[in-house]
């Protein structure tokens, strides 16, 4: 893949957790765009992202914001960086009154007005304590302390997962506000793949511990077909991913350029895509190379 020139770069990196390994994991990820980050359960996207912060040690390659290495120039990174975990990283018990003082000696360019702005529109107390917010709220307050850091690059674990749709929605709305500005830059991990259709300009996935692929997400969709026959052929079964039995015949996934003549087709999902694939696995994949890679 074509180097970015741009973006958050990271280079070769390898973390070893004992029971789970990061591996070799280079990823280019372009500015004024969002990457979503794909994976079963396990497949490392939590640990990468907690890799890129620091929290996990890398015993191979390095961090690189626009030619920035960490942690050489940790302090300015850091005020260009923000990051939302897949939970809240402050004790139930505070209170978000407290919280933003916090955040306004920690990060110089944290915009206060702003905050008060998204507490106010989202109907968030600052008085309450953190225990006493429901899921939903906590994941809104998490994702409105880091859109007003004054970041360019918007770091997020999971940050739909577990809401109703209403709190989805909202908080979809406000990255698509952060991407307003063209500077701006999401790596977006999530199972909610409904979420990535919606917003995502590429794809990647990672699966136990490596780097899978990463591309645009309307060329890897448009590069397979989803597909439905009346019945399952050696030809078919040659091309196939993700053979599906259903009460109308059969689906399955496979390259455009290999769909059976007279087959019912559509172009797949992200989600569709992803559960092929998942299913068929790298090694069997008809070509040994479905990623493009």
């Amino acid at each position: 893949m074509e180097k970015c020139e741009y973006g958050l770069d990271k280079e070769g990196l390898t973390v070893d957790l004992g029971n789970f390994r990061l591996d070799n994991i280079t990823l280019k990820v372009p500015r004024g765009c969002i990457t979503g980050l794909i994976g079963r359960n396990g497949a490392g996207k939590t640990t990468l992202i907690k890799t890129i912060m620091r929290l996990n040690a890398a015993c191979a390659g390095r961090i690189l914001y626009e030619g920035l290495y960490f942690p050489e120039h940790e302090e300015e990174v850091l005020n260009k960086i923000a990051c939302v975990f897949d939970s809240p990283v402050y004790g139930k018990n505070a209170r978000p009154k407290q919280i933003v003082k916090y955040y306004r000696r920690a990060y110089k360019n944290f915009d206060e007005e702003k905050y008060n702005a998204l507490m106010a529109r989202f109907s968030l107390p600052h008085d309450l304590k953190l225990s006493r917010y429901s899921f939903g709220m906590n994941k809104k307050y998490c994702l409105i302390l880091a859109l007003c850091q004054g970041a360019d690059i918007l770091l997020l674990d999971e940050p739909t997962a577990g809401i109703d749709p209403f709190d989805r929605s909202a908080v979809v709305e406000l990255i698509q506000e952060f991407m307003q500005s063209e500077n701006h830059t999401v790596l977006f991990s999530t199972h909610i793949t409904e979420d990535l259709d919606r917003i995502a300009d590429y794809i990647a996935m990672i699966d136990g511990g490596k780097l899978k692929f990463m591309e645009e997400k309307d060329e890897l969709l448009n590069s397979y077909r989803l597909v439905q026959v009346s019945a399952i052929t050696d030809e078919v079964r040659a091309v196939a991913m993700g053979i599906k039995s259903t009460p109308f015949g059969v689906t399955f996934l496979c390259k455009a350029e290999d769909v059976p003549e007279g087959a019912s087709t559509k172009i797949p999902t992200v989600e569709e895509l992803f559960v092929a694939l998942t299913e068929q696995g790298v090694a069997a994949a008809p070509d040994g190379n479905p990623f493009g890679m």
